[in-house]
């Protein structure tokens, strides 16, 4: 409510001897006008700021009113204003690395393209490439989400770092430190394996690094998008659990398709434009919350593939039962 919030408590001080009454009164004005201001910023704009924390209220102190501004302000208080204003109308540092990532994730890709096209590829640009994805998919994901968890666990006293005193400041470095070496790990063995003759470019052995990089950016992207501080809590929480998920996923076995050559390549069905199209509607609607949940897809994809291969291939082909023995002489024949 905009209605008046009551009047502050006024106590008329007496002048004192040998000083100008102009003067005093001036002073005691400016003093006035400080206490309004303080008043007004600390007790009014907080709750009945225009756009839920006091913007409007704050740029009106600080941008219309500068003289009663700088005459009723401390220089903290309008610092700490501005940079709040600053903060509100530009995304966090955090949500802009995570871009960065994203950002990479499509360079990557357009890298190799262009390199082909152009018959420019050799095996010195692709070990920098490897150098160049250690770096934006596994030490840039690790200190992003550090930087993320020092932010969100400041109000309670806890540093992630390996002496940490507290268990999720250890477990949020360890986490970490996981996710820089398998990503590196995963990346050497791409770079052994696709080098072999007769190697499969349609499917990844593990989770790809840009992969397990947006999964861990998207996260940390939709945490300064929530409001409910439950939800963030949940998502600090369960970040380093995340980290460390992916991290064996990259040097694991489980095979993964690469969306490019599986569902790009030659003429596709009407239903998969249909499909895309909803989805760049979705995406232009909430951005990171399609992400998270592209994402969160594509990691499940690999495990929940194997496992069905893997029930499928203990069934039997005629009664669709569970085999429980070995196939008889006489079946193994017929097959």
């Amino acid at each position: 409510s905009y209605a008046n919030q009551g009047t502050l408590p006024v106590e008329m001080p007496s002048v004192p001897k040998d000083v100008p009454a102009w003067a005093f009164w001036q002073l005691q004005d400016l003093n006035a006008t400080r206490r309004y201001i303080r008043w007004w910023i600390e007790q009014r704009q907080v709750p009945y700021g225009d756009f839920g924390g006091g913007i409007s209220d704050d740029s009106d102190l600080v941008q219309q009113w500068p003289g009663v501004a700088l005459m009723g302000v401390d220089p903290d208080m309008s610092d700490r204003i501005n940079r709040s204003l600053m903060e509100r109308m530009l995304p966090s540092f955090l949500s802009v690395g995570a871009g960065l990532i994203f950002l990479g994730m499509i360079l990557d890709a357009m890298d190799g393209l262009i390199a082909r096209a152009t018959q420019g590829t050799s095996q010195f640009g692709g070990q920098l490439d490897s150098l160049a994805d250690v770096v934006t998919f596994g030490v840039a994901p690790a200190t992003l989400m550090v930087a993320f968890m020092t932010r969100e666990l400041a109000g309670d006293l806890i540093v992630p770092s390996p002496i940490s005193p507290h268990f999720l400041g250890r477990a949020t470095w360890i986490a970490g430190a996981f996710y820089v070496v398998f990503a590196a790990v995963r990346l050497a063995r791409f770079n052994v394996e696709h080098a072999e003759v007769g190697a499969d470019y349609k499917t990844f052995r593990g989770l790809p690094s840009p992969a397990a990089a947006g999964m861990m950016a998207a996260l940390i992207l939709i945490s300064d998008q929530l409001e409910s501080t439950v939800a963030t809590r949940v998502i600090v929480y369960a970040l380093p659990v995340a980290a460390l998920v992916v991290a064996f996923l990259m040097v694991s076995r489980v095979p993964y398709r690469r969306l490019n050559r599986s569902y790009l390549p030659g003429r596709q069905p009407f239903g998969q434009l249909v499909f895309c199209i909803a989805f760049l509607a979705v995406f232009l609607t909430s951005k990171a919350f399609t992400l998270v949940a592209v994402l969160m897809w594509y990691v499940l994809s690999g495990p929940v593939g194997l496992l069905t291969r893997s029930l499928s291939r203990k069934r039997s082909p005629s009664t669709g039962t569970i085999r429980t023995e070995a196939p008889s002489p006489s079946e193994r024949k017929r097959a």
